[in-house]
């Protein structure tokens, strides 16, 4: 018998064949993870923080290679970059206080990180020149999908249309989300403040519906601590047509993250989850680590996007270069969402969503949404 599917106006929209979008997580998402993704029926997204304009166009053309099905890219367009236009990356250094620069090179000493090691990682979201250039790609290669992670798309609308290219806004409250109604994307992700990575405040059952109802007739796609089956039915009865996950991905094996990452995640508790912006400067969620207790508990709080990133991005990629030993490895970010005890086993990219789809649809076949609703009823998805 053939296995029956789920299917909402967001897999017409995106040319998909489930409702499920692979959230662009930067520095993880990479490549083999969108690959995997598409071809399995979602849709996968490619995390572009930690690319170059030449680094992104050669992973575009590798996830071409890899599928033909459609994909994403995810950049981030914070508002705070328009605060340094003009400024190069070594500008932006310098603006960070003495003050700061001297608890770096404490914490180098903490965790065992030589004085002058300095990354040899370029990345271009620094700067609004170096965003515009990986824009600049997007738009080159057509891409079939351009999420704004962070910030707005309003600016590139106009190019993405001419070029057919879909767009995804990401809101955490209902300002947000009608400032991406102003900019007229496509799809709309409301993020709770379950969620893994730059997360917001308003928990995700509480915020969904609010922005489905005001962004109609705009389609919403469900974030925050989702990842399982009953995760997306809940996210379709609130008024959603799909979901945008990334924890749920964390464990397999195309992703980018260390074993000892993917196992921290396993024996984690929704608990160690925690809110910071000891990495980036913005709210995230990710595992607590020394790191994060660094700032969190430490002597000064952390700056704002981006002179935060620029000032701990030598500790954090040194860490990553010795990743395969357990003192660098333990102070990785390692985002994920409040779910942590639904990630338990380390799975293949297939199974995840055939498993999601497969319980989601079992869920539908019992009638819990339509309980109590009559006989007669007009459902937004289709079971086939």
């Amino acid at each position: 018998m053939a296995r029956r599917k789920l299917h909402t106006k967001l897999c017409d929209l995106l040319g998909i064949e489930y409702p499920i979008i692979q959230a662009g997580m930067g520095g993880f998402s990479d490549p083999p993870l969108v690959i995997a993704v598409s071809e399995a029926g979602g849709l996968g997204t490619l995390g572009g923080a930690t690319y170059t304009p030449e680094t992104l166009d050669a992973a575009i053309r590798e996830i071409r290679k890899g599928t033909s099905k459609p994909f994403g890219i995810d950049l981030l367009l914070p508002e705070s970059l328009q605060d340094y236009a003009g400024f190069s990356k070594q500008k932006l250094y310098e603006a960070i206080p003495q003050e700061y620069r001297d608890y770096e090179k404490e914490l180098r000493r903490k965790f065992a990180v030589p004085e002058d090691y300095v990354t040899q990682r370029e990345v271009a979201l620094w700067t609004l020149e170096g965003t515009k250039a990986m824009i600049e790609v997007c738009l080159e290669n057509s891409v079939p999908v351009l999420a704004a992670g962070l910030g707005r798309l309003g600016w590139t609308m106009t190019e993405c249309r001419a070029r057919g290219i879909k767009t995804i806004g990401i809101g955490a409250n209902v300002k947000m989300a009608m400032k991406h109604v102003e900019d007229q994307v496509d799809v709309i992700v409301a993020q709770g403040y379950d969620a893994g990575g730059h997360t917001g405040t308003i928990g995700t059952l509480a915020l969904v519906p609010q922005i489905v109802d005001a962004v109609k007739p705009t389609p919403v796609a469900a974030a925050g601590g989702i990842a399982d089956g009953r995760g997306l039915v809940a996210a379709l009865a609130l008024g959603a047509e799909g979901v945008w996950c990334g924890s749920m991905f964390l464990l397999t094996p195309d992703v980018t993250f260390t074993e000892g990452q993917k196992d921290r995640i396993i024996a984690a508790t929704e608990r160690d989850a925690v809110i910071t912006k000891g990495y980036t400067g913005k709210t995230a969620r990710q595992l607590r680590n020394p790191m994060t207790e660094s700032w969190d508990k430490g002597p000064l709080p952390p700056l704002g996007w981006p002179l935060h990133l620029l000032l701990t991005e030598h500790i954090i990629d040194y860490a990553f270069e010795h990743s395969d030993e357990s003192e660098y490895d333990q102070i990785l970010i390692t985002p994920v969402s409040q779910a942590t005890r639904l990630l338990n086993r380390r799975k293949p990219v297939k199974d995840i969503i055939d498993d999601v789809i497969e319980e989601a649809v079992r869920i539908l076949d019992e009638g819990v949404p339509l309980k109590g609703s009559g006989d007669h009823v007009t459902r937004r998805w289709k079971l086939h």
